[in-house]
């Protein structure tokens, strides 16, 4: 999550939010942001909706996951900042109004769904006519290799196959300290 600091800057107009893992997205996609209706969705985690509601939006994160939400509240809480956080998958947003939205913000989550074509309907219908998507994308090769063994061994192999599913390549007791350690 981001620094009280970071929340700062923000206020200030000095701010950036990633789509991908290194990246700042650049300002002018953004359009102005002041008042805008923004979706964050899959994006929890306190990153990104702290600093665009820090920024002025009007912002609602959408997660599946509780404590990824929980810490965007958190942020928000101590930072004085009103955000709205909806549990669900990105697959469903019939919780959520037709045109709704002016920008949707969906970092490279979307490789967590079987059918991300589902989720591009979904993203069509919320945003409000002249919306934008802003979407960030992972090249799928990066699931061919198990990062953890080439950070102990210093030797990055080609150990699963795609497409690829923690649930269906991982070992059983691999999958279950995954999900451990994300609780």
């Amino acid at each position: 999550p981001v620094d009280a600091e970071t929340i700062a800057r923000a206020r200030r107009g000095e701010w950036e939010v990633i789509l991908t893992p290194k990246v700042p997205v650049p300002r002018q996609w953004f359009g102005g942001l002041l008042g805008k209706s923004v979706l964050c969705l899959a994006s929890g985690g306190g990153q990104q909706v702290p600093v665009l509601a820090a920024a002025g939006a009007q912002v609602v994160s959408f997660d599946l996951s509780d404590e990824q939400l929980r810490k965007d509240a958190a942020v928000c809480a101590r930072e004085g900042l009103s955000v709205r956080c909806v549990q669900g998958d990105m697959a469903d947003l019939s919780c959520l109004a037709a045109g709704t939205f002016d920008l949707i913000f969906h970092p490279a989550s979307n490789v967590f769904v079987p059918d991300v074509e589902v989720v591009w309907r979904e993203c069509f219908r919320v945003l409000k006519p002249g919306g934008r998507l802003l979407a960030g994308f992972m090249n799928p090769a990066v699931f061919l290799f198990d990062h953890d063994d080439a950070e102990s061994t210093g030797v990055l192999k080609v150990t699963y196959s795609l497409p690829y599913s923690d649930e269906t390549n991982l070992p059983s007791e691999t999958l279950q300290r995954k999900i451990a350690d994300n609780e």
